[in-house]
């Protein structure tokens, strides 16, 4: 992976990739009258982002990296993704499967260990296990992911993180890419993509739904009404969860540039109930048109930030920032994933 090192070729170079990545942008256009907006002029999520440290870049040779998920479990740091092969190209996420990794550190570097589940073995999700996400529950470790062909969301057990790891019989969550937060109660939230059968502006609408259960393991049902939880029909893709500041707090990715202007930057909403939701802000928290600060000094940019995933600490701080990101050009070879610094948001 190439960087860019500041010095007056690699400028030039740096504003044609700019000039480039901004024709993707849309112009920002006015927002609909109800939305509220918590910061107008500022976002803090995207000012809390630090320099990526070099070994927190994580590729595999031969192989597209997708959705990546990590937890700590004593003292190291267990990372779980979706995978298939390079030759197969992008669209070979239809049937991938899922990685584990490890590392000393949050940030790296990472070794690959194992594939842990695989559409060749699954019960039903006999087409792709994609979108892993890995939490713990009680005891055991749970892995929950979009299953195709079936297009909803299972679960897998293991009890311990290295496996084995034994999925559920059938789908659990009736929605795909969900974001799963767990209750000091035992209590389950998830947020999911739905798509209406009617579309409002000619392609397929991205909207979020609300579902809980009293238990992970279900039964799910919706929270609120069958409409978009987002406010007037903004759309979203790849949610990602936590619970600060007592709020619900979503990451995700901004469908069609509705908010930011830019198509796929990662926004942030939040909300105190779970069903009426705000905008942080407009200021994208992390978008394809930012260049990505290394720790010491250089930069590199890449031509989409994908697939959100947080890391929250013991005291419910975000300190990480995971993502999936699509090289410029195929000569960079395949997507990787890249683990990124957070300076402890929310801030106490």
């Amino acid at each position: 992976m190439p960087l860019f090192r500041h010095t007056a070729a690699s400028a030039l170079l740096a504003l044609t990739v700019t000039a480039s990545l901004l024709a993707e942008s849309s112009p920002l256009r006015p927002l609909p009258a109800g939305v509220t907006v918590t910061h107008p002029d500022s976002n803090p999520l995207r000012d809390a982002l630090q320099p990526v440290p070099k070994d927190a870049i994580f590729k595999m040779l031969g192989y597209f990296l997708w959705d990546p998920s990590v937890i700590e479990v004593d003292g190291t740091y267990h990372l779980f993704a979706s995978r298939w092969p390079e030759k197969e190209g992008m669209k070979g996420w239809f049937h991938s499967h899922v990685i584990h990794a490890t590392a000393p550190s949050l940030f790296g570097p990472y070794t690959f260990k194992a594939v842990v589940l695989s559409p060749e073995t699954h019960p039903w999700a006999t087409q792709a296990v994609h979108n892993p996400k890995v939490i713990k529950v009680g005891s055991k470790f749970l892995i929950y992911h979009l299953g195709i062909p079936q297009w909803k969301t299972g679960f897998a057990y293991a009890d311990s993180i290295d496996g084995p790891w034994t999925p559920v019989t059938k789908p659990v969550i009736p929605t795909n890419n969900p974001a799963l937060l767990l209750r000091p109660d035992g209590s389950a939230y998830v947020v999911g993509k739905f798509k209406p059968k009617a579309t409002k502006d000619g392609q397929w609408d991205a909207y979020m739904q609300a579902f809980s259960a009293p238990d992970v393991n279900g039964p799910y049902t919706r929270v609120g009404d069958a409409g978009n939880r987002l406010p007037v029909d903004l759309e979203l893709e790849d949610p990602s969860i936590w619970w600060a500041d007592n709020r619900y707090h979503v990451l995700c990715t901004d469908w069609e540039a509705k908010v930011t202007g830019v198509h796929k930057a990662l926004v942030h909403y939040t909300s105190t109930d779970g069903i009426a939701y705000e905008l942080t802000s407009r200021i994208p928290v992390w978008s394809q048109t930012d260049p990505i600060p290394l720790a010491g000094g250089d930069s590199f940019r890449v031509s989409g930030i994908e697939r959100p995933e947080v890391f929250v600490n013991a005291q419910q701080a975000v300190t990480a920032l995971l993502v999936a990101v699509r090289p410029l050009n195929k000569e960079e070879g395949p997507s990787y994933l890249v683990i990124r610094p957070v300076a402890a948001f929310p801030n106490r």
